[in-house]
């Protein structure tokens, strides 16, 4: 009971932050998101991604298909992960596109940002996390 209360206290933390919108390294440790927008638009149902992060900003997830994982590393707001790895399993053309898309953003660097108790991380597109 003790240790489910630590990610709702990290939580707590990133929305106390939000006014200003910038993230640090201690505000997504123990956090996990679920992806809800791409460029503004709903994701359907099929395309269930989510990302957790765990300590030493360790990162791992959902992409919608396949599991990955990385380490990540956090700069003036900009979230880059490296050794990233994953499953490989095909899902069909559309996710396997979105997959690559959305692990894309992560190697190459994206912004990340809290609005409104969300957290935006804008690369090439911009995803929108909710908490899980």
């Amino acid at each position: 009971m003790k240790l489910a209360a630590i990610p709702m206290l990290v939580i707590g933390l990133c929305v106390g932050c939000a006014s200003t919108g910038t993230v640090t390294t201690e505000q997504l440790k123990y956090t996990q998101w679920q992806l809800s927008k791409v460029d503004g638009l709903a994701i359907p149902a099929s395309f269930k991604a989510s990302m957790s992060f765990i300590e030493a900003l360790q990162i791992n997830g959902f992409a919608g298909c396949n599991k990955f994982f990385g380490e990540g590393s956090l700069e003036d707001s900009s979230l880059n992960v490296s050794k990233l790895g994953m499953t490989r399993k095909s899902c069909g053309p559309e996710l396997d596109e979105f997959e690559q898309q959305f692990l894309q953003a992560l190697q190459q660097g994206a912004v990340l940002n809290m609005q409104d108790q969300k957290l935006v991380m804008q690369g090439e597109q911009k995803f929108v996390f909710i908490p899980k």
